[in-house]
């Protein structure tokens, strides 16, 4: 037999002293009565007391506490076999990997913060199914839902603006493949969390908005840059310099926010600007809360099983006894 909370056990040490308290009495009563009359006269007096009734109610009443105390202790005994019920939304992170994204406006860069939230994001999570979604002029799955949280962190440390040829920003692209994914999903607890800095190349927003109502998929929408904006660093080769408009000009990407706004708005969602990494993740997650859950999943496993109650039911029924067999005090033969 196993013990569920067995640091109860420290009440045990309550039965060895209610013993000695018992032998205590005992021998006080025995002696104040030898003081009180001789023993021929202490039989007349008090015809009914006798050593072995003493000591039975106190049997009952310190196997009642021992009881009581065992039942504190949730003995575990056999097995059950229990139903485990996972509730969760899914969600689906969309990475935005246009060039723009390494904009270094925002510290370290935009992509980089981006991935940050992402990560912290699902660490936060518990029974939430996950998925992940690049994107630039084109989007890609790079993970179906999934519960396996870890592949997704490996997933994003990996994604950058070279797994996607086709650049620009297309959102009606990204929720095409959110769509996608979701297919066979439950009808509510939809959330598709955009990470971009707005830019959309493609003047898609109104089609990605009757495409996700569509769908009944939730979007937040998070911007990651500043209004101010920053030149967006080119690599060639070795070198390294800033992408250039055709006049020869340096181009400054800024954040663009109507964009996600609208998104957001139209499909019951929030959009937040990412000033604090910290308070957008708890915003984000304070809308989540919001959100219905989803029974995703029934599993059975076998636990041990409780059975404190026939402990507990003992105890009460040595006290009940004990109440029924209450000693009347005989004096001079009159019940007092």
């Amino acid at each position: 037999m196993d013990w569920a909370q067995p640091e109860n056990s420290v009440w045990l040490l309550a039965v060895p002293i209610i013993i000695g308290l018992a032998i205590y009495v005992h021998n006080w009563r025995k002696k104040t009565r030898e003081k009180f009359a001789d023993a021929n006269l202490l039989s007349r007096l008090f015809p009914l007391s006798s050593d072995s009734s003493y000591w039975w109610k106190n049997i009952l009443i310190i196997s009642g506490l021992l009881f009581s105390i065992l039942a504190l202790m949730d003995p575990l005994f056999g097995e059950e076999e229990v139903k485990i019920k996972r509730e969760g939304i899914d969600i689906i992170y969309a990475l935005d990997l246009s060039n723009s994204m390494n904009a270094e406006d925002v510290v370290p860069s935009r992509l980089e913060r981006a991935k940050k939230i992402i990560s912290e994001s699902v660490g936060r999570l518990g029974g939430d199914r996950v998925g992940l979604i690049v994107f630039a002029a084109d989007a890609y799955s790079i993970s179906p839902l999934t519960n396996d949280y870890s592949a997704i962190q490996s997933y994003i440390q990996t994604a950058s603006p070279e797994l996607i040829s086709q650049q620009g920003t297309s959102f009606s692209a990204v929720i095409t493949k959110a769509a996608e994914m979701f297919e066979n999903a439950p009808t509510t607890g939809k959330l598709l969390v955009i990470l971009s800095d707005g830019e959309d190349n493609e003047n898609s927003v109104n089609r990605a908005i009757e495409l996700a109502k569509k769908t009944n998929i939730h979007i937040v929408t998070m911007g990651i840059g500043t209004e101010k904006g920053g030149p967006i660093p080119v690599k060639e080769g070795s070198f390294e310099s800033f992408k250039l408009d055709r006049y020869g000009e340096t181009v400054i990407s800024k954040l663009e926010e109507n964009s996600m706004q609208s998104l957001a708005k139209s499909t019951s969602g929030v959009y937040l600007r990412v000033n604090q990494t910290q308070q957008s993740l708890d915003r984000l997650h304070g809308y989540l809360n919001t959100l219905d859950k989803e029974v995703q999943d029934i599993s059975t496993s076998k636990d041990k099983k409780h059975i404190f109650q026939v402990f507990l039911a003992i105890a009460l029924f040595l006290i009940f006894i004990d109440t029924l067999t209450t000693d009347h005090k005989l004096f001079n033969n009159k019940k007092q």
